[in-house]
Order: structure tokens, then C-alpha cells, then sequence
């Protein structure tokens, strides 16, 4: 899939690294990154006026982390929502988030966040980029998880860049930023085929993404990645972290890097993965007994699932959650929508004590388990754990009863590193934690301060898409003066 995806983007005229015209050693606004967050911000300078736009990708494609992403974008007030009948406040989103983060994230951040995430959402409508599907998901009190095609959504980006004049070059990596003494940006050192030169810039952009491809830098802060797999962009090794770091810039929530659960045992890539416990599944242990609120977010959810038996979880639902997350996330089709005895991420039997036999789950614990459950929510009392909800405070939690039953076994990735620089609300990096550069910015997942303790599921995309805009409006203000 991802394989096709690239190849439709490469038609586009992407420029090569090894062909920098001499035109290009000067650029107004440099960008470092040509995902989701890099694409946004050029396609918003370029829309303000800015003529000399260049993005640098050391990779030989484009999209980053965005394109292996499941699409999955908060918005809050949108018209897609109130086509559904679904009432939502910037307010309440607000309050979502900052509870979710325990109130470690910055507020000011957070409302920009809401604020040009919905502008960047209302300007792709306009070029014909539309959600097929809404989603609630842990820490959302209602739905406003917007699932977009994220190929088609980055696609649109970069031809809209082209199409206004930014140049995208690929197989430059930056490895250097130079400032002089008045803690001004005046350029980048990039290596590429060849060698290594400096391109001269009155603005820079990071948007690099974050480190999960680089092990050494991520043991430093996460204990225990024996039983976690990383699902990252190949591009994800936290250059522009330690390039901002060497002028002084601070590296923020660190210590909430947490592994995501919902990954297929043995999980290919990003797109292994469900939230189908937000539809009403289930969650056991080995021993076949409930051991979480499956409402909560998947990040909560990963650092309890690793210290069960053995480290294994399992995922139950019945025919009807099937059906439903198949209406509520299309792209899943790819696990639930043809499910066979060959299938091997998953189990399925008419009756559910054999379902459980076959996955490896004690039968008998199981039965009882989803029997109480499910003798819990018809007589309405407090199901165990608490849960209250299918996600967040929304939704209310469904039996599990119709056969066939399913049960998938399931573990734990790590698919963003969440902390990154820390900045200030128009987007520009902070040295020593209090000191902006006006011509340093950092935008997507390279930047800190925005889920503070916790992660809710569609702000990782987002993030991305609306601190981009941010960054290309940052950067035009700066250019202008």
C-alpha cells in the first residue's frame, strides 16, 4: 500500500539533492521536512506571499510519519460534525486536552492547536480533502476524530506547494544550524551527495519529526523497549532535536513517552492497529479476566497491558463490534474485514469458550468474564474497572453476545515519541527554555508542550497540520519586517 503511495507522489516534480541549482544557496524560509507539518507550512508561506520556499527531505520520498498514519485528525466545531448532529466547543476540546495532559501541557499551545487546526482543516475542504468517517476516541468527550486518507491529504499539500512555487528536495539531510552573535539564524549546513555545503536562509523551519528510529536516544528515555516495537518514520532519528539542541534549546516531556496500545501481535507497520476496544471490545489477560477501562486512552492502556502474565493481552469483541468499527474506520477493513481460519492475527469461533481455546486464554475465566460484563451493562450496574463509556465520556459500553466471537491477540508500539523542543505559541524555539530565536521555528512532532502528560488519540496528525499553519504564518510575519 505504502508502496503505491509513493510512486504516485514521486510523479510530482520533486527536485533532487544531488541537482541544487546555485539560485537555491539563499532562500527566504527554509523548511526541514517535507511530512505533514513541513507541507503545511509551505503551502500557508507560499499562500502569504513568501516566494522563496524550499523544503529539504533527507529521505528519498516524501510524508514522513504522515503517510503511515491512520488519517485520525481532531476537530473541534466542524461542519462535518454538525452534519451528524454532533455538538461539540472549542471549549470543551480544550478541557479534553488539558485534562488528558494533566495540565503539564502549555495552554497557549493548546489553543493555538485548536484554533489553526480547524483553519488548516476548513482550507483542505477547500481543495476537495474530506473526512469519510468520525471517531471517538479515549480522552475525546465526544467525537471529533475526523478520519481523512492521509496519501490523498499529503498529496494535496504538495501539489498545492509546487503549484505556488515552493521547491521540495529530497536526499538533503540538515546537519547544522549556524547563528551569529545575535542568536539570528543565517543558515543550514546540509550534507547530500557530493558533500556537504551551507544554504543560506532568513527563516528556518523544523519539522523533522521526532526520534523513534534513533534506539540510542530513545533508551535514554524510555526503560523498557524489549517487548515494544517502534513504528515510526524512516526519517524519525531526531536530527532536528540535536540540532537544536546544540544552540541551547531545551527537549521537553520526556518523561511521557509511553507505547501505544493496539498492534496486531508481530505488526508489520503503523497500520497494524485498532481502537476497536473504542467500539466496544474487550481487554483480558492470559488468565481470560479484565484487567483495564478499555475508555481510556491507548497510552494509558500500553503500560498496564506489558506487566500481565507473561506480557500477553487479548482483544474480545463479537460480530456486531465487527461491524461497527468497519462503519466507524473503513481503513481497518484491512484486519476485520475478511476474517478467515488462516488469518493469523486472530482468532474466531461460534462459541466463545472455543474462540478463547484457540487463542490460548483460559475458557472457562473467559466465559465468565464476558458473562459479567455483559450482566453488568443490562442491569446497569458499575461495570468493573469503571468503565463507563465506549471512549472518553462518550458512547455507552455494548455486550458482548452475537457470534462468531473474535479474539486478537494484541501488544504494545511506540508510534511518536510525543515531547520534542520546547517553543513558545508562534511556534519559534526557546533557548534555554525562555529566550526565542524570531527566526527558528519548529512545527509537528518535533516540538514539546502540547499533550503534556498524556496523548489523545488523533493530535499526533493534527499537531502536525495545525503547527504547521502556525509556523508558515510565524514565518511570514517574520520575513515581512
Amino acid at each position: 500500500m505504502f508502496r503505491r503511495t509513493f510512486l504516485s507522489l514521486s510523479v510530482l516534480p520533486l527536485i533532487s539533492g544531488t541537482a541544487i541549482a546555485s539560485t537555491l544557496k539563499s532562500v527566504d524560509l527554509l523548511i526541514v521536512g517535507a511530512g505533514a507539518a513541513g507541507l503545511a507550512a509551505a503551502c500557508r508561506a507560499a499562500e502569504l506571499g513568501i516566494k522563496n520556499v524550499v523544503i529539504i527531505e533527507k529521505e528519498p520520498l516524501i510524508g514522513g510519519s504522515s503517510i503511515r498514519c491512520g488519517g485520525h485528525w481532531s476537530v473541534s466545531e466542524t461542519d462535518y460534525q454538525r452534519s451528524l448532529g454532533i455538538k461539540d466547543k472549542d471549549e470543551w476540546f480544550f478541557s479534553d486536552l488539558m485534562e488528558a495532559g494533566q495540565w503539564k501541557n502549555d495552554p497557549q499551545l493548546v489553543k493555538v492547536f485548536i484554533e489553526k487546526g480547524r483553519e488548516e482543516y476548513e482550507f483542505l475542504n477547500s481543495l476537495g480533502v474530506q473526512p469519510f468517517s468520525l471517531w471517538a476516541s479515549g480522552g475525546s468527550g465526544v467525537p471529533r476524530g475526523h478520519v481523512f486518507d492521509p496519501h490523498k491529504l499529503v498529496r494535496t499539500l504538495l501539489t498545492f506547494a509546487i503549484d505556488h512555487g515552493v521547491k521540495v528536495l529530497t536526499g538533503v539531510k540538515a546537519q547544522r544550524l549556524l547563528m551569529d552573535n545575535s542568536q539570528s539564524i543565517t543558515g543550514v549546513e546540509i550534507k547530500r551527495l557530493g558533500g556537504t555545503e551551507v544554504i543560506k536562509t532568513k527563516c528556518v523551519l523544523l519539522a523533522s519529526g521526532g526520534f523513534g528510529n534513533n534506539r540510542k536516544m530513545l533508551e535514554r528515555y524510555v526503560s523498557d523497549l524489549e517487548n515494544v516495537q517502534v513504528f515510526s518514520g524512516n526519517g524519525n532519528t531526531g536530527d532536528g532535536h540535536q540540532m537544536a539542541m546544540a544552540l541551547g534549546a531545551e527537549l521537553i516531556d520526556t518523561e511521557y513517552i509511553k507505547p501505544s496500545y493496539g498492534f496486531i501481535r508481530n505488526a508489520a507497520d503503523a497500520n497494524d492497529f485498532s481502537m476497536i476496544f473504542y467500539s466496544g471490545a474487550v481487554i483480558l489477560n492470559q488468565n481470560g479476566e479484565r484487567f483495564v477501562d478499555e475508555s481510556m486512552s491507548y497510552k494509558d492502556i500500553g503500560p498496564i497491558a506489558l506487566v500481565q502474565p507473561n506480557g500477553r493481552s487479548y482483544i474480545i469483541f463479537d460480530e456486531n463490534i465487527r461491524l461497527m468499527q468497519l462503519q466507524n474506520r473503513p481503513p481497518e477493513k484491512r484486519l476485520f474485514g475478511h476474517i478467515t481460519q488462516d488469518s493469523k492475527h486472530i482468532y474466531f469461533a461460534e462459541d466463545l469458550s472455543e474462540a478463547a481455546r484457540r487463542a490460548g486464554l483460559n475458557p472457562e475465566n473467559t466465559v465468565r468474564t464476558i458473562q459479567n460484563y455483559n450482566q453488568s451493562i443490562k442491569t446497569g450496574k458499575e461495570v468493573s474497572f469503571k468503565r463507563l463509556s465506549l471512549s472518553g465520556a462518550f458512547g455507552t459500553p455494548v455486550p458482548i453476545e452475537k457470534a462468531p466471537f473474535y479474539i486478537m491477540p494484541a501488544t504494545c508500539g511506540i508510534m511518536g515519541t510525543y515531547c520534542g523542543i520546547r517553543v513558545n505559541a508562534k511556534t519559534q524555539v526557546l533557548i534555554q527554555g525562555k529566550h526565542p530565536v524570531k527566526n527558528l521555528l519548529a512545527a509537528g512532532e518535533i516540538m514539546g508542550g502540547v499533550h503534556g502528560a498524556n496523548f489523545t488519540p488523533g493530535c499526533g496528525f493534527g499537531k502536525a497540520l495545525a503547527f504547521g499553519r502556525a509556523a508558515g504564518e510565524t514565518a511570514a510575519g517574520v520575513l515581512a519586517i
